[in-house]
């Protein structure tokens, strides 16, 4: 990246929570590790905002959204809010619940950035898998309450399928002591075998399988929810934001980069197992 001219633009952060514009701050952190980089706009600066990115849920927002819409040479809006007006007057929409991957994607379909070639130094490629990992585990709620028992009609398990036996073995050495048995898959068609014959609390994929793509693998989970509830978590080395978009929507629960540091694989298995130890 050093052979690349970093450009920045300002983003417009109007009528959200403190919550919320906390969490979009930490978005514009994340592009800080690309060719395109995003930083709050402020007044003082004198200059317009390249985008204005605005909560619609308050009345009083969508009216400026719409005095926007009129100003000559307008810049993009990019609006958050759970339902979408009637006659919107702005450039795209992300419903609620936000999530970050989301938001930084939309900003870059308003602003029309092109995407990113993946970078080469892996310092840098490190540094932004770690700052995704860490905040995509903040936006996810808890499956179950830690602290109380949970019987099931099975034993506890998670299924790791990936193409690399070390990702098995590295999530095994997470889990020791746990009391979760650990299988593995290196292909789609192997884990619909075991997917048949065992229950799974979490499944961990790969986004690129040999066979099928992994989102195959998401939408299959979600249909088998009636047998137990199944957390479907890519871990990949695809950092695009779009690739995180597509996930979502085909029903993974996480999405994390490789090489993901210990204590946040913790993190996020947290989410979605309950402590097996307190049978």
């Amino acid at each position: 990246m050093e052979n690349e001219t970093r450009v920045e633009l300002r983003i417009e952060i109007a009528g959200f929570s403190q919550r919320e514009h906390m969490l979009l701050l930490s978005v514009l952190k994340v592009s800080e590790l690309r060719r395109f980089v995003y930083r709050e706009w402020r007044k003082e600066g004198g200059d317009l905002p390249n985008c204005l990115l605005i909560d619609i849920d308050n009345p009083e927002n969508r009216m400026r959204c719409d005095l926007e819409a009129l100003r000559p040479g307008r810049y993009p809006i990019v609006a958050v809010g759970a339902a979408l007006p009637d006659k919107p007057a702005f450039a795209a929409h992300v419903k609620r619940p936000v999530r970050w991957a989301e938001i930084l994607h939309t900003i870059d379909v308003a602003l029309k950035i092109p995407v990113d070639a993946p970078t080469t130094d892996a310092r840098q490629a490190e540094k932004l898998s770690t700052v995704s990992n860490e905040l995509e585990v903040g936006q996810i709620d808890n499956w179950y309450d830690r602290s109380k028992p949970v019987e099931f009609q099975s034993d506890p398990a998670v299924l790791v399928v990936d193409p690399d036996p070390a990702a098995g073995d590295y999530v095994s050495s997470k889990l020791a002591g746990t009391g979760y048995r650990v299988d593995r898959a290196q292909n789609m068609a192997d884990a619909i075998v075991l997917l048949d014959q065992h229950r799974y609390n979490c499944v961990i994929h790969e986004l690129d399988l040999p066979d099928q793509p992994g989102l195959e693998l998401c939408a299959l989970l979600k249909q088998k929810q009636d047998r137990r509830r199944t957390a479907s978590v890519i871990l990949t080395a695809r950092q695009e934001p779009l690739d995180r978009v597509r996930a979502m929507s085909a029903g993974c629960d996480a999405y994390l980069n490789k090489p993901i540091q210990p204590i946040l694989l913790l993190r996020t298995l947290e989410k979605f197992l309950p402590d097996w130890r307190t049978r």
